[in-house]
C-alpha cells in the first residue's frame, strides 16, 4: 500500500501540462495497480460478507438446538428421568459451547469487513 500511495503522490505532484507526456507513462500502470487493489478490496468484503453468513446460519441452528435440548431437558425432568436429563444436557451444553466459539468467530467477521471497507473508502477518497 505504501508503494501505491507512493506513487499516487509522484503522479499528482507532476500533473503539470510540460510534464504531461512522462505523466502518461506513469498513469496507465498506476491505474491498473488502484483497480486491481480496488477490485481486491471488494472480491475480499465479497468473500468475508459470504463466510459470515455462513457463521452466521451456523450460529442460529445451534442456538435453535440448544433451545431444542432444553425443551427436552424439561420434559425429561417431569417424566423423572435422570439419565436423558443428563443425555440433553450434555447435549445442550454443546451446542450453547460451539455456539458461542461462532459467536465470536462472527464478531471477528463483522470487524475484517468493516477493516476492509474502511480501507477501500479510504483509498478511493484518495483518488
Amino acid at each position: 500500500m505504501v508503494e501505491l500511495n507512493h506513487l499516487f503522490t509522484q503522479v499528482k505532484l507532476h500533473s503539470d501540462p510540460k510534464n504531461q507526456q512522462a505523466d502518461d507513462k506513469n498513469v496507465e500502470p498506476l491505474a491498473d495497480t488502484w483497480n486491481n487493489y480496488f477490485q481486491s478490496l471488494q472480491e475480499a468484503i465479497a468473500e468475508s460478507n459470504t463466510a459470515k453468513q455462513i457463521v452466521q446460519q451456523d450460529y442460529d441452528r445451534l442456538q435453535a438446538l440448544a433451545i431444542a435440548w432444553e425443551k427436552q431437558i424439561q420434559i425429561a425432568s417431569r417424566n423423572s428421568c435422570e439419565d436423558k436429563v443428563r443425555q440433553a444436557l450434555a447435549y445442550k451444553q454443546n451446542c450453547t459451547a460451539r455456539a458461542r466459539e461462532l459467536k465470536t468467530s462472527l464478531e471477528r467477521h463483522v470487524i475484517h469487513i468493516s477493516t476492509l471497507q474502511t480501507r477501500l473508502a479510504y483509498w478511493q477518497n484518495q483518488l
